[in-house]
């Protein structure tokens, strides 16, 4: 998360003011590479067990014992 950028010249006077959006833009333009947290996950959050935050795995049960 970014926070809009207020510039001010020497007088105090606002000189520019930077979004959030623009910033963001700005960082994923610069660091392709960086996995985005919210979309490059090693597994989905289906696959979580929120309560107790582990991983829940599918299991096969032979009934024939």
């Amino acid at each position: 998360m970014f926070y809009e950028v207020r510039i001010f010249d020497a007088h105090g006077e606002l000189k520019k003011v930077i979004s959030s959006k623009k910033l963001s833009n700005r960082f994923w333009r610069l660091n392709p590479d960086t996995p985005e947290i919210r979309g490059e996950r090693d597994a989905d959050s289906e696959d979580w067990d929120v309560k107790n935050g582990l991983r829940r795995e599918q299991l096969c049960v032979d009934k024939s014992l």
